[in-house]
């Protein structure tokens, strides 16, 4: 089980009913995507310590999900506030580049802050919902709202398939390691090598035997 399914499983409010909590949850995707900095301030501001306090979670690892959420972050802004001009006169920085200015224009600076301001109270927002409702009642949510059966097949399925991988990764990882392959940095390369290619064959494999009792499954459906 990942560590926020754990914290899901175990937090405050699981036993209330997951319907209040998903009103909660679009209340707050209504705030995040409002354009109202001061509304954005406030709601991370407050519910990110609720979350914390909530799930029974640390700001450690609740900081840690945000930092590797904000690596994609900032190289999909930079792609937005880069720009190259013929003059500086537009620029808030400037760097001489050719003929011309690599920087950041002082539209794009303005907006990058609203796209920030939007991202991060929207990941505030899903964090609370994810850590608050466990998969189980989730799924369980999804039947009430009438999500189709074939949809609810794909999102266990690809949940499932999701903690297989896991479970394979770390198997083949804790063995290489009992072998000392993680010895020094030349056998390292050698055994992520061996790793990745050892998971990828095995998940051949159980793909395979995933879409045969799938078939099984679509077979035994439709002869009733």
């Amino acid at each position: 089980m990942f560590a926020i399914d754990q914290y899901a499983y175990q937090n405050r409010w699981k036993d209330l009913p997951a319907g209040y909590k998903l009103f909660i949850y679009l209340l707050l995707l209504a705030v995040s995507f409002s354009g109202v900095r001061g509304l954005q301030l406030a709601l991370i501001a407050l519910v990110a310590p609720l979350t914390c306090y909530v799930a029974r979670l640390s700001w450690g690892p609740y900081l840690k999900w945000y930092l590797h959420a904000s690596i994609f972050i900032l190289i999909s802004l930079l792609t937005f506030v880069l720009t190259y001009q013929d003059a500086p006169d537009q620029l808030l920085l400037a760097l001489p580049l050719g003929r011309g200015y690599l920087g950041i224009s002082q539209a794009a600076g303005q907006q990058s802050v609203f796209i920030l301001l939007r991202i991060y109270s929207s990941l505030v927002s899903t964090y609370f919902f994810v850590l608050t409702v466990p998969f189980a009642q989730m799924l369980r949510l999804f039947k009430i709202l009438h999500i189709p059966r074939v949809l609810l097949d794909l999102i266990v399925l690809m949940y499932r398939f999701i903690f297989l991988v896991f479970y394979e990764f770390v198997t083949i990882r804790d063995t290489l390691d009992l072998k000392f392959s993680f010895y020094n940095k030349r056998k390292q390369h050698q055994a992520w090598g061996r790793l990745a290619n050892t998971l990828f064959s095995k998940l051949l494999d159980d793909n395979q035997k995933l879409n045969e009792v799938l078939a099984l499954k679509f077979d035994a459906e439709h002869s009733e």
